[in-house]
């Protein structure tokens, strides 16, 4: 960033809304914010620091005034209820938590590590940062339901989101002439490798909005050749094709990728056929980074593409895909047993059942209980954890349903309690993320159960209508 600023500092860095930032700017307030972290935190060791924003300047600024004085950020999705806030913070407790007014309630049981944004640019005047190898120094702590259950902290060093965006830069020519339309939630891994860290690398103006996705406003932009870049999840092409207009020319984005999940090929076809763009399928995770991706001049429908340099593949006897390569996460953040659970002699179990043809991976299922839901990794424990703390609810037990051809799971929940179906609704859009809540529940009196205790999941699917094979 600083080279950007001395390089081209007049160079527009973020446009939002009516602001129009530039490198120069850009690079004044990320020092002052790097400034106020470094004379508030001990610099004996790297500590991590919460920011509770939506997609602004003020989240960028904050964000790499974390990383610009060595620690680590934790960034905090503002679509989360208290609960899952609260689960977060106490599983890995922030020394300070960045927000504004507009979150400040949601985070009232911690009045001692919560401070507003404005106050991190003020009085700030330390600029002795705190660095470690590039390899070993973590950037960032993203939350994830993994392989094995319970929502685990994902650390990703400099060095692995620098070797992301390199890999990617590689194959789809990606420069500092490309302009980019970000509106990735910067809470998550896509955003910020994805999204901020190839800004900033090659010094892009970024064209930022917020994370709530407006369809007429994205095509709207896309549409004014401004755009090369655009970056998103199925779910925001399948609307596009939803509830946008029968035909736009969309020609002058260069890159239009798709990452966070499978998009259904007659989608992909169809966006080719309507608005004069192929999309680029991408395939990854927040602990392994970019695994595979199509190229400029070999796409092909229906697949994720082959692997990216530098990434090592092999298969299981079941299928499963294993994965090296630089842009690997180095494990649970102080939680030694998941990552034992996760790694295999040196390779990650992505949990992901696929086949690889031509040189092309193609995804077919899922070892793991993970549910895939509006780009977001759910698992089952976590929602029957958190619908468990309605005293109303006896029991549960949530099951996803993978749909073919389609880019969200279906979730399903088996209930013992006497609250009605719109009763569990509420409860669940008050508390509960929206990707978290059932499309299907199904009232039970008691879990079918073996005499040993184990649940008879066979019943359960066949109960569902989910296929046992």
């Amino acid at each position: 960033m600083d080279w950007h600023a001395k390089q081209t500092p007049k160079k527009t860095a973020i446009v939002f809304e009516e602001q129009t930032i530039n490198w120069a700017e850009l690079a004044v307030q990320v020092d002052r914010a790097a400034g106020f972290f470094t004379k508030r935190l001990k610099d004996d060791r790297q500590r991590v620091v919460a920011i509770l924003l939506t997609n602004s300047p003020q989240f960028v600024i904050a964000y790499l005034g974390i990383l610009k004085a060595g620690h680590i950020a934790l960034p905090l999705d503002p679509a989360y209820k208290k609960m899952e806030l609260d689960a977060i913070i106490g599983q890995v407790p922030p020394e300070l938590i960045i927000t504004d007014g507009r979150y400040w309630g949601q985070i009232s049981d911690y009045p001692d590590q919560k401070i507003k944004y404005e106050e991190i640019l003020n009085n700030a005047t330390s600029r002795k940062f705190l660095r470690l190898n590039a390899k070993y120094q973590i950037a960032s702590l993203t939350f994830t339901s993994g392989t094995t259950g319970k929502a685990k902290a994902v650390p990703n060093t400099h060095a692995n989101h620098i070797w992301n965006i390199k890999v990617c830069s590689e194959v789809w020519e990606w420069t500092s002439d490309d302009t980019m339309l970000l509106n990735l939630p910067l809470s998550h891994m896509h955003g910020i490798v994805m999204g901020l860290s190839g800004i900033i690398y090659h010094g892009n103006t970024v064209y930022l909005r917020q994370q709530s996705f407006n369809t007429n406003e994205m095509l709207n932009e896309l549409a004014s050749g401004r755009i090369s870049i655009f970056s998103h999840g199925p779910l925001a092409y399948m609307k596009m094709l939803e509830e946008g207009p029968p035909e736009l020319d969309l020609s002058a984005v260069r890159l239009m990728i798709s990452g966070s999940g499978p998009l259904p090929p007659a989608a992909s076809d169809e966006f080719q056929q309507r608005f004069g763009v192929r999309i680029i399928e991408t395939y990854g995770s927040t602990e392994t980074g970019r695994i595979a991706a199509n190229r400029l001049a070999e796409r092909r429908t229906g697949t994720p593409g082959k692997p990216l340099p530098g990434v090592r593949i092999k298969l299981t006897r079941e299928g499963e895909i294993m994965v090296k390569s630089g842009g690997l996460f180095p494990g649970y953040y102080q939680n030694e047993q998941a990552t034992k659970e996760g790694f295999k002699s040196g390779w990650w179990r992505t949990g992901d059942i696929g086949e690889i043809k031509d040189g092309f991976i193609y995804l077919k299922g899922r070892r793991q209980e993970q549910i895939r839901k509006f780009g977001y990794s759910v698992s089952p424990r976590d929602v029957e954890w958190a619908m468990l703390q309605n005293p109303q609810i006896k029991a549960i037990y949530v099951m996803g349903r993978q749909q073919p051809n389609k880019p969200n799971d279906e979730i399903i929940y088996f209930v013992i309690s006497d609250l009605s179906d719109k009763e569990i609704i509420d409860y669940g859009k008050t508390n509960l993320l929206f990707a978290w809540r059932p499309d299907k529940i199904i009232h039970l009196k008691s879990l079918p159960r073996a005499t040993t205790g184990k649940l008879k999941l066979a019943k359960l699917r066949e109960l569902a209508g989910v296929s046992n094979a």
